[in-house]
């Protein structure tokens, strides 16, 4: 459990819903992180920061509209979102993932206009790098408010987080017959209760980097292919490997790998 709100301050946790039988429905939460792009105000035609929730496609579509609760730790059924009812077509979807549901799961969610009401979010660095062997064996974290484990059967109340490595991907091929893992994937080494789980599609996975000689985080993929079948058999995680869809993400944000948060 993550105690500290300054740690993980970059995370948003995104509550969709829709109509089910005239009624309102909450679904489960699931993750993204906050990234600062750029965007010319129509006004002064300068430039000037904009922010974005980078999530994954699976997410941002699981629902008619979205809450978001950025750089909060515990989501409560009562909690007051800092954006409430977004329309889920604000979000921008991966074009690819449209024509086929399994690669490039990602969307990005424009939120310029709200992000006053985080001022204590800090936004993430984003990997640049789509170099197939970067990243292995190297040590990351995750963390999400998916089912803690296939006894507690319900999203966790309290962000999570775990520590693991990343492994060859024909470790997780081996693990998950018939899945379409690909280049454009990362993951994890398979342990127990220690992997992404129902609820946390869109989960960051998060490596330490040092830019300009400081110590920082940077987003290297995002949970996808969350397993419906069991969280505690101990298989490998998958994620979106982000540097494989930097253009996209720079196309749609003007995110510049050169500014530092």
């Amino acid at each position: 459990v993550v105690d500290d709100e300054n740690v993980y301050n970059f995370q948003v946790a995104i509550r969709p819903s829709r109509t089910q039988g005239g009624q309102q429905v909450e679904l489960p939460v699931c993750s993204g992180v906050l990234i600062r792009g750029e965007q010319v105000n129509p006004t002064t035609s300068v430039l000037e920061d904009a922010y974005y929730v980078l999530t994954s496609a699976t997410c941002a579509l699981s629902g008619s509209t979205l809450d978001l609760f950025i750089g909060k730790n515990e989501v409560k059924a009562t909690a007051t979102p800092d954006v409430a009812a977004l329309q889920s077509s604000t979000a921008i979807i991966h074009p690819e993932f449209l024509r086929t549901f399994t690669k490039a799961d990602l969307a990005i969610i424009p939120i310029d206009a709200t992000i006053g009401a985080a001022a204590t979010a800090t936004a993430l660095l984003v990997s640049i790098d789509d170099t197939p062997s970067k990243y292995l064996a190297s040590r990351v974290s995750m963390s999400g408010w998916g089912y803690p484990n296939d006894v507690f059967k319900a999203p966790a109340p309290r962000l999570r987080q775990i520590s693991s490595r990343v492994v060859p991907n024909v470790v997780c091929k081996l693990a998950h017959l018939g899945k379409p893992i690909t280049g454009e994937h990362l993951c994890t080494a398979g342990l127990i209760n220690k992997g992404p789980c129902t609820g946390d599609s869109g989960a960051p996975l998060i490596v330490q980097s040092t830019v300009n000689f400081s110590r920082s985080l940077k987003v290297i993929g995002l949970a996808t292919l969350t397993p419906n079948d069991g969280c505690s058999r101990g298989r490998p995680g998958i994620f979106t490997r982000i540097g494989s869809y930097l253009r996209w993400i720079q196309t749609v944000t003007n995110y510049d790998p050169e500014r530092t948060r």
